[in-house]
C-alpha cells in the first residue's frame, strides 16, 4: 500500500469514527426523545385523572351537601312526631285547669312553660306565644281587672 491510499483508509476509519459518534448521538437524542413523549403522555393521562376525580369530589360534595339537608329534615320532623306522641298521654283534665288559671289569674309567666310543657311546644313555638304576649302587655300595658286584684285575661273576651 502506498502512501497516498494509507492516508484516505485513515481518513475514511475517521470519517466512518465521526459517522458513528454521530450516529451513537442521535440515538441517544432519539431515546431521549421516546422518553419526553411517554413522559408527556402520562402526564396528560395524570392531568385527565385529575380532572376526573376533582369531578368525582364536586359530586360527592354535592350529594353530602344533600344528604346533611335531608337529615336536618329528618331531625326536625322526628322531633315533631315525637312531640306529637307525648301530647297523646296528656291529661286533659289538668290541661283544662292549668288553662282556665291561665286566663282567670293572667299569670303567662308562670303558665306558659306549663302549657307548652303539656302541649309539646317547640322552642320557636314558645318564642311566638312570648313574643305575641309581650305585644299584647306592649298595647295595653294594665290588663282590665275583673275585681281588686284580679287580672283575668277573660276581660279581653265579649261573651254575649
Amino acid at each position: 500500500m502506498d502512501a497516498a491510499s494509507t492516508g484516505e483508509a485513515a481518513r475514511f476509519r475517521a470519517s466512518v469514527e465521526s459517522v458513528k459518534g454521530e450516529l451513537a448521538h442521535l440515538k441517544r437524542e432519539h431515546l431521549l426523545a421516546r422518553q419526553q413523549a411517554q413522559r408527556e403522555e402520562e402526564l396528560a393521562q395524570s392531568q385527565r385523572h385529575i380532572l376526573a376525580l376533582q369531578e368525582e369530589i364536586e359530586e360527592l360534595e354535592r350529594k353530602n351537601r344533600l344528604h346533611s339537608q335531608q337529615e336536618a329534615m329528618l331531625k326536625i320532623e322526628l322531633r315533631n312526631m315525637e312531640r306529637m306522641q307525648k301530647r297523646e298521654g296528656v291529661d286533659m283534665t289538668y290541661l283544662k285547669n292549668v288553662i282556665l288559671k291561665l286566663l282567670e289569674t293572667g299569670e303567662v309567666e308562670a303558665l306558659l312553660p306549663v302549657i307548652g310543657m303539656l302541649l309539646q311546644f317547640s322552642p320557636e313555638e314558645i318564642h311566638k306565644c312570648q313574643q305575641a304576649y309581650r305585644a299584647s302587655t306592649d298595647v295595653s300595658p294594665s290588663l282590665v281587672s275583673d275585681g281588686p286584684g284580679s287580672r283575668s285575661l277573660f276581660s279581653r273576651f265579649s261573651f254575649s
